[in-house]
């Protein structure tokens, strides 16, 4: 089972942000958000469990991207939109394709 928390990111620009980071079952990390992420919840008692949540972040090393493993989730996606194939493909091989027009 996957694993997550909240951690706390410094950018490139030097501003600090939250992601979501992602753990193995070893504690090694898997990855993280691409993008901040932000507090909330469907009532107030989860908004104030949610924001707990990222005052727990602060007690806890601050990470950077070089910090995030490329992994091998990533690799894997790539790998699978590399044998994608176009809409005309699809369709030439499903038999679907319009025939031609004729001059």
């Amino acid at each position: 089972m996957i694993a997550w928390n909240y951690r706390i990111f410094r950018e490139a620009n030097g501003d600090y942000i939250i992601r979501e980071v992602f753990y193995a079952e070893d504690g090694s990390i898997l990855g993280c958000t691409e993008n901040a992420v932000e507090p909330w919840g469907r009532s107030l008692e989860e908004l104030t469990r949610d924001l707990e949540s990222f005052q727990e972040a602060l007690t806890l090393p601050v990470l950077t991207l070089a910090d995030i493993p490329d992994g091998e989730m990533k690799q894997e996606r790539r790998q699978e939109r590399s044998s994608n194939i176009s809409h005309e493909q699809l369709m030439a091989e499903l038999g679907l394709g319009h025939p031609s027009p004729r001059s």
